[in-house]
């Protein structure tokens, strides 16, 4: 049996999917640990799972780690390159420094056969370069999100290839190479025909989404048992705060008279009174509520997209920030849904756009073609065999 260390950011979208694969390990009889940057409630691991959180080498940044999760409300307000900045200069480079320490001193006391680095979370793939250790990368999004930068805009490539080898040069690497993911295994949760890669490098493996991670949100399942009425499932995932009020009183507007049933995934106080044919919880148990669910809108968080189309649903996705707008262009691809943007919402817009996707067939046909290329992706199956592949060729060529 082997020992696998998830190295995660603080954002659970990111989290979710390494916490399906990590139970899928752990009942295959391996050891699995993650750590991360803030704490992890023990709620969301799966038995047998322990979140490393290294309090005391992470102590000193502690307010500046708070700035910037804050800091992540800006992003609908940015351009392009100005999410760009957010996301590189100010948030994934600043906290794969401040993870080193503690991650290094954590590897060294448990010595994990694989490191397994979230793709924003370089400190995962840093460590294990210089450590000589086996890596593997989680990608929980469409891999090709930034863009080809290198043809498309040389003046921002040149600018993320000096911030990402300034990182690397302060934590002891100075090769001219790029070593903040894997170059041995790179796993991306969706499926090549909906990433639109005709084709892929070698150690990049589509396994589609996974599942099977602790959810224990409490939920009014009799009252939805009742509902006879079109569903309607709403997330904006777990960031995006201070925008909710805004975006849920467009949705009121919109259908607090109409035939359907909105099952909103958000805090209930933000208003004192929803209508009657909402359900709002502040956390939901999605994975099972999805299969009972018309059609979904969203912003575009991946686990999202694809718990939709894992279900062969139909989607509004309204993009914000972020890999959101690549993200919807995938979606109005496939024909499976419609991008709003969210900036241009309008309340008639939204409204007729629901009625769209629920009257006219063709984008659940098109949600269900997605969900057969999900589906022959492989999923937990799949990962797990890659994981165990790699890490029994890992120890023998190091016991060779």
């Amino acid at each position: 049996m082997s020992k696998f260390l998830f190295v995660v950011p603080p954002f659970f979208g990111h989290i979710s999917p390494t916490l399906s694969i990590g139970a899928s390990l752990l009942a295959r009889g391996h050891e699995v640990k993650w750590l991360g940057i803030t704490p992890l409630a023990q709620v969301h691991l799966p038995e047998g799972g322990e979140f490393i959180y290294p309090e005391e080498d992470l102590a000193e940044y502690a307010d500046e780690i708070q700035r910037i999760l804050k800091r992540q409300d800006d992003g609908p307000a940015c351009s392009g390159p100005e999410v760009m900045k957010l996301a590189l200069e100010e948030t994934y480079v600043p906290f794969a420094k401040m993870m080193m320490k503690g991650l290094n001193n954590f590897v060294d006391a448990w010595k994990p056969n694989v490191i397994i680095n979230d793709c924003i979370t370089f400190a995962g793939a840093l460590s294990a370069h210089l450590k000589d250790m086996p890596s593997v990368t989680t990608t929980p999004v469409p891999p090709d999100v930034m863009g080809d930068t290198a043809n498309s805009a040389p003046k921002i490539f040149e600018w993320q290839q000096n911030l990402i080898k300034g990182l690397q040069r302060e934590v002891g690497i100075y090769s001219d190479d790029i070593h903040i993911h894997s170059h041995q295994l790179n796993m991306v949760f969706t499926s090549q025909a909906f990433a639109g890669f005709e084709e892929k490098p070698p150690h990049m493996h589509f396994v589609g989404p996974v599942k099977g991670r602790p959810n224990l949100a409490p939920f009014d399942w009799e009252r939805l048992s009742q509902v006879t009425t079109p569903k309607i499932f709403v997330s904006l995932g777990t960031l995006l705060v201070d925008i909710r009020k805004e975006f849920f009183q467009k949705l009121i507007t919109a259908f607090e008279n109409e035939p359907v049933t909105i099952v909103a995934a958000t805090n209930p106080d933000i208003f004192e009174k929803w209508p009657d044919n909402f359900i709002v919880n502040g956390f939901v148990p999605q994975s099972e509520l999805m299969p009972h669910m018309d059609a979904v809108i969203c912003h575009g968080g991946f686990n999202t997209v694809n718990d939709t189309f894992t279900n062969g649903l139909p989607m509004l996705i309204t993009p914000i920030a972020y890999d959101h707008f690549h993200t919807a262009k995938l979606i109005e691809q496939a024909g499976c849904g419609v991008s709003i943007r969210y900036k241009r919402l309008r309340i008639s817009d939204l409204r007729n756009t629901v009625f769209e996707l629920l009257e006219n067939p063709k984008y659940r046909q098109a949600a269900q073609k997605i969900k057969e290329t999900f589906i022959a992706a492989g999923g937990n199956d799949k990962a797990v065999q890659l994981l165990e592949d790699f890490a029994k060729t890992a120890q023998t060529v190091e016991t060779a």
